[in-house]
């Protein structure tokens, strides 16, 4: 089954890039240039931030329920996962790991455990949503749909947490907003690293719905997906879908590497 499901990204991957090759102009792909690789290290620098925070924002989930490792090991096992997720798509997945160590180490039910990765998950797809709210005024997008999200998305959110998620506070979706709000800055320096400095809050609008549409478990740390997301939302726009494209792949590619240090951290977490 494992197999199976990796063939199936492995195919989506391969389909959603013939598909862009064939959509995009490849000699103006060839044009693009890292003009200020510093920017380029910066969102690097920014997302792995992100991802320090995001390992802090469960680490605040799991103290609910009395599971409590030093937040040292919690962003160790945060980057196994990571790896596991990215650079391992076809064996065991990044939750499943940490579930599997949590529950050893600290003898809680498997539902408490996938309950708190649930809803650590749920925070940053909300954080999301209100971002965009923020966003969509000032962007080229006459639909003003988001802004109901902005407005509705924390509410909806408490609620939710209250019915389903009572045992775990709510106060960690501020770490939801600074997350996104770091892996936007992220992205937005490796637009200026590629020279491109007009037009980011649509760029920027376009990033986080790919983040929601990435959460599809049909591909591979969102690869593809992100890029599909750029190739017709920009058309849509009436704006060249080139650099959107590069821009979410180089994207990919600081999330792949960042991934890589999971290996480094997989003794470490032996015991957590």
């Amino acid at each position: 089954m494992k197999s199976i499901k990796l063939i199936v990204k492995i195919i989506f991957i391969v389909s959603a890039f013939l598909i862009i090759f064939n959509k995009i102009d490849l000699n103006k792909v060839k044009t693009i240039q890292i003009n200020y690789p510093l920017l380029l290290f910066l969102a690097f620098i920014f997302f792995n931030l992100s991802q320090i925070i995001s390992a802090l924002r469960i680490h605040k989930y799991l103290k609910n329920i009395n599971v409590t490792p030093t937040l040292k090991k919690q962003i160790m096992l945060y980057y196994v996962g990571m790896f596991y997720n990215t650079l391992l798509p076809g064996g065991i997945g990044g939750d499943a790991y940490k579930t599997y160590k949590f529950q050893k180490s600290y003898n809680k039910s498997y539902t408490k455990i996938i309950k708190a990765l649930l809803i650590d998950r749920i925070s940053g797809l909300f954080a999301i949503f209100v971002l965009i709210g923020c966003l969509i005024g000032l962007s080229s997008f006459k639909k003003y749909l988001f802004l109901i999200a902005l407005i509705f998305s924390p509410i909806i959110l408490y609620f939710i947490q209250t019915i389903f998620f009572k045992e775990f506070s709510f106060y960690p979706f501020i770490y939801s907003l600074i997350i996104q709000i770091l892996q936007g800055f992220s992205f937005i320096l490796i637009l200026l690293s590629l020279g491109i400095n007009t037009n980011l809050i649509d760029f920027l609008i376009l990033f986080y719905i790919s983040s929601i549409i990435s959460v599809i478990p049909i591909s591979i740390g969102g690869v593809g997906l992100r890029e599909l997301t750029f190739l017709y939302g920009l058309s849509l726009l009436n704006l060249d879908p080139t650099i959107g494209v590069v821009g979410a792949f180089l994207f990919f590619i600081i999330s792949l590497i960042s991934s890589a240090f999971g290996i480094i951290f997989i003794k470490g977490v032996e015991n957590v």
